[in-house]
């Protein structure tokens, strides 16, 4: 899996560490880390919900 840069930018430019946005989507700060980095991927549901917390379309925070 590739780094999800655009997840990471996202998350930046909303001026929010790794740790608000696991903690309001209900994961660890490791989880965010883990999607972020490529070492895991979130399911449809988990997309879902991180995108709607950005304001962005699923699609461009998580299509390769």
């Amino acid at each position: 899996m590739a780094a999800n840069n655009r997840l990471k930018a996202a998350r930046v430019l909303k001026g929010m560490t790794q740790l608000q946005l696991a903690e309001l989507v209900g994961l660890k700060e490791i989880e965010i880390s883990r999607i972020e980095t490529g070492r895991a991927d979130a399911d449809a549901d988990l997309k879902r919900r991180i995108a709607d917390l950005l304001g962005k379309p699923t699609f461009e925070l998580f299509t390769a």
